[in-house]
């Protein structure tokens, strides 16, 4: 929150069994607006070739994330 006030693009990383969590403690906090990434759930024991991967899938989205908004 203080990154954002600050004018620097923030994102939450969360997995797919704590997005709505997630989402919920945004809203709770004010923050509707959050930008959230959802990337497969568990990273916890998952072999890091396959968490590398779900990484790659992320960037894109990532990326649209960060990118300015229309006047924003």
């Amino acid at each position: 929150m203080k990154l954002e006030a600050a004018g620097v693009p923030t994102v939450v990383v969360t997995t797919t069994a704590f997005a709505p969590l997630t989402g919920q403690v945004a809203d709770s906090l004010g923050l509707p607006g959050l930008r959230i990434l959802t990337v497969p759930h568990p990273l916890g024991g998952t072999d890091a070739a396959v968490v590398e991967s779900w990484a790659d899938d992320a960037v894109d989205e990532l990326l649209g994330l960060l990118a300015p908004t229309a006047g924003g």
